[in-house]
């Protein structure tokens, strides 16, 4: 099976470009999580936890950049940087003296998912794809360590800590929720000494919601709602 590389693509830009990493990494994460409240309700031992949002999911990469084993060219034939388009090691000209792509040309290239866009006026969203791995985000951290130097002081090699945040527009997101969403709305019956905070808080996990069900069922004296009565609670 021959070797797959890793890829960083730029999709904001006008025409993608990707660059290949140098070494696949040996190893990434990946963070997903929930943000919940706590909803105190008088008369239970705990509070009743809403979800409020899903958070960004965060990938967190170690990239190696390595040149040692490049051979110098002739200085007067090194190329200028290249117009945006796929730059890959095996086809990226050299921006300093080594053939192929060394060190400091890749580092140029990979700092573009994190600084600002002129176009844009941000920086652009990013795609990291390996294998069977997809992740699309935006660059929220790159950490530069260098290790080892030419005797000019030219980086030759070096270790990138890098950190994505996931993105995806707000259109994208509704469509998807509204595809994936059902219908809440329901009827309940509103139990013996039970107030419509209550069933709020029974219906919704937030009793501050008790608003929407009055205004659901045409109440106007929230606090006289005869026991065993029939409540429309909408979705939200």
């Amino acid at each position: 099976m021959a070797l797959q590389r890793a890829t960083l693509t730029n999709v904001s830009a006008r025409t993608p470009w990707s660059i290949e990493v140098m070494f696949n990494p040996t190893e990434y994460s990946i963070t997903r999580g929930a943000n919940y409240a706590d909803q105190p309700v008088p008369g239970l031992s705990m509070p009743i936890l809403q979800f409020l949002r899903g958070e960004t999911q965060e990938l967190e990469i170690e990239l190696f950049l390595d040149s040692t084993n490049l051979a110098a060219p002739d200085p007067g034939q090194i190329p200028p940087m290249p117009p945006p388009g796929t730059v890959a090691p095996s086809q990226a000209p050299p921006q300093s003296k080594t053939n192929g792509m060394s060190v400091e040309f890749a580092l140029t290239w990979i700092r573009k998912f994190i600084e600002i866009d002129g176009e844009l006026h941000a920086p652009p969203v990013c795609r990291f794809d390996w294998g069977r791995v997809h992740f699309q985000g935006v660059m929220s951290s790159l950490k530069e360590k260098f290790q080892l130097f030419a005797e000019d002081g030219e980086v030759i090699r070096a270790r990138l800590e890098v950190k994505f945040k996931s993105y995806q527009s707000a259109e994208v997101q509704q469509r998807e929720l509204n595809l994936a969403s059902p219908d809440r709305t329901r009827a309940e019956t509103l139990r013996e000494g039970e107030t419509l905070q209550q069933l709020a808080a029974r219906a919704y996990g937030d009793p501050s919601q008790w608003r929407v069900i009055a205004e659901a069922n045409d109440i106007d004296r929230p606090r006289f709602v005869p026991v065993g009565m029939t409540l429309k609670i909408p979705a939200l």
